[in-house]
């Protein structure tokens, strides 16, 4: 797909100010409804919310048919004030408290248990849960046993699901996510930080081998009434091989599918504007939003082009943020025409995991505004000094408040 820039960004920066997110709702609800084409209407196509938690694109996106994949409670309790209903929840994520997991239970939720312990707090709450409450459990691909920090093995799917009966609660899905970032190997040598192999999106015989070992191992367990296959899906228009891939290895009487794309329906329906405030020499420019900002620069490129071009050939140029960090690089030798100070430039591709990912360090964390058609509406402020603080303990340097207390 072409990336395009968002409609009236000059108008929008003057009356909004920068950096500024935007994000086209329509856009977003095309690649929704698009998803939801490509599979059928017996599947559910439910928006990883940890790609941009914004309650407005949240709730935007339930409009346009999407159910909510949650990964914590904090995402359940933005998922409800967006106003979708748990009975429209997947909550998944290896952390789940006892008071969140109770909640969803009451409340209808679709509940993916991630790993024994939860198996068991789950069977500890089984009276709490809703008629309507549906219960998976996460399996480890057996490829990645030894290195995947999420979900249970295959062999042990049929002791959970016998341990859950005997709490009232009946497994009736089983869910694997394969995932668009993988841990490499530690290096030989220097800070220990770990590699992170970026694969998106999923390739399609990854897609198949998953299916393949769902369905067989639903079999074996019996009583699978669904199969959640996560995410890292590509964009609606390239879904058409992993569909047919997916759909032979489940066979013509597959059961019902839940689909957890994020980056899939809301990348190419973001963006971010900044503005040039300094120059550093003919190949190089400070801009006002740095790597905190839109921290996905630093897995992928991503495309950054001027809102109006300046005349002049254009030459590979640097581009870095505010932050008093070297590091702080959001492109690096793009080609750009010359630019000069106030200029707009817009970074595409940033409607997923920029927003979501983006901390306060050094500077507030920039406003986001919803498109929709020739109407542009807040869907957050700039953060100011006071949010960002939070309710800080402030000690008087001064008097006996200001002397240690026991504990």
């Amino acid at each position: 797909m072409t990336v395009v820039p968002p409609a009236n960004a000059e108008r929008l920066a003057e009356r909004f100010g920068t950096p500024l997110y935007v994000f086209d709702g329509a856009a977003a609800a095309r690649a929704a409804k698009g998803f939801q084409a490509a599979w059928g209407p017996n599947d559910t196509i439910a928006y990883s919310l940890k790609c941009n938690p914004l309650v407005g694109l949240v709730a935007r996106l339930a409009g346009a048919g999407c159910a909510t994949e949650v990964a914590s409670g904090f995402e359940y309790r933005i998922a409800r004030r967006a106003g979708v209903p748990g009975s429209r929840i997947i909550f998944n994520g290896p952390l789940k408290r006892p008071d969140e997991l109770v909640r969803a239970l009451r409340e209808g939720a679709t509940i993916i248990l991630d790993g024994a312990d939860q198996v068991r707090a789950a069977a500890a709450v089984a009276a709490e849960a809703a008629p309507q409450a549906r219960i998976g459990l996460r399996v480890t691909p057996p490829w990645r046993e030894r290195t995947d920090r999420f979900g249970v093995p295959s062999r042990m799917v049929a002791p959970a699901a016998r341990m859950l009966a005997r709490a009232g609660l009946t497994l009736t899905g089983l869910h694997m996510h394969l995932g668009a970032y993988q841990l490499g190997p530690l290096p030989p040598s220097g800070p220990p930080i770990h590699a992170v192999n970026v694969e998106y999106p999923v390739s399609v015989e990854l897609f198949a081998r998953m299916a393949r070992v769902l369905r067989e191992l639903a079999d074996d367990v019996g009583g699978i009434e669904w199969l959640d296959l996560g995410g890292g899906w590509p964009a609606p228009w390239d879904l058409a091989d992993h569909v047919s891939a997916v759909e032979a290895a489940l066979g013509p009487d597959r059961p019902p599918l839940i689909l957890e794309p994020g980056r899939a329906l809301i990348r190419d329906a973001g963006w971010l504007l900044v503005r040039v405030v300094a120059r550093r020499g003919r190949h190089a420019a400070i801009v006002d939003a740095g790597v905190t900002q839109v921290p996905c620069v630093l897995w992928k490129r991503s495309p950054v082009h001027p809102a109006a071009p300046r005349s002049g050939p254009e030459r590979p140029t640097d581009l870095f943020g505010p932050l008093c960090l070297q590091h702080d690089a959001i492109a690096r030798e793009v080609p750009l025409p010359p630019l000069a100070e106030g200029d707009l430039l817009w970074i595409g591709q940033t409607g997923a995991y920029a927003i979501s990912q983006a901390s306060p360090f050094i500077h507030p964390r920039a406003g986001a505004v919803l498109l929709e058609g020739e109407q542009a509406v807040m869907l957050r402020f700039p953060e100011t000094d006071e949010e960002a603080l939070g309710p800080q303990a402030e000690p008087l340097l001064t008097g006996p408040e200001s002397r240690p207390m026991p504990v």
